[in-house]
């Protein structure tokens, strides 16, 4: 960490979302702190009509690339380790059809991470092409992957709620 750099209006806010208010600085799994993070988040959000759900979820997209861009700016960096507002946009993908069951959300929260980890096709891709992209679609590409992780995720939820092994 660069705490020096973290100086100004800018780079404070960018640093706040990047790293969720700080949830990407724990010492120990920063993704996984920043997907609970995310929980209350997407849950709070679950209820609301789906056109006010796309625009915040969108909106997010669109603040989360900006901070992430700001925070590897300010510490030098290429999807610092520290940036988990990528981990909560994945989960709130994740999370989208889990409604009020606690056996989908922890399925959506397991699932989310195993993915965004493992990084199969095309997750790695997409994480090595936003390492070498400007800086712009580097904070965008940030979060890219793990879109794509949410989005493969919220199939494999879908497909068990279809088959009746996760409540709908």
């Amino acid at each position: 960490m660069i705490w020096k750099n973290i100086r100004g209006i800018q780079p404070v806010i960018g640093t706040l979302i990047a790293t969720v208010f700080g949830a990407g600085f724990s010492p120990l799994a920063p993704g996984t702190m920043g997907s609970l993070a995310g929980l209350p988040i997407a849950f709070f959000t679950q209820q609301w009509q789906w056109e006010w759900r796309l625009a915040f979820w969108a909106l997010l997209i669109l603040v989360g690339s900006w901070a992430a861009q700001v925070f590897d700016r300010l510490m030098q960096s290429h999807d610092h380790s520290g940036i988990v507002i990528d981990e909560v946009v994945g989960l709130g993908i994740s999370a989208w059809t889990a409604g009020n069951h606690p056996a989908t959300w922890c399925g959506a929260f397991v699932f989310f991470r195993f993915f965004d980890i493992l990084k199969p096709p095309p997750i790695r891709q997409v994480d090595q092409w936003s390492k070498h992209q400007s800086a712009w679609a580097g904070g965008f590409g940030v979060i890219a992957d793990d879109m794509i992780a949410g989005f493969q995720s919220l199939g494999l939820i879908v497909l068990l709620q279809w088959a009746g092994i996760l409540p709908r």
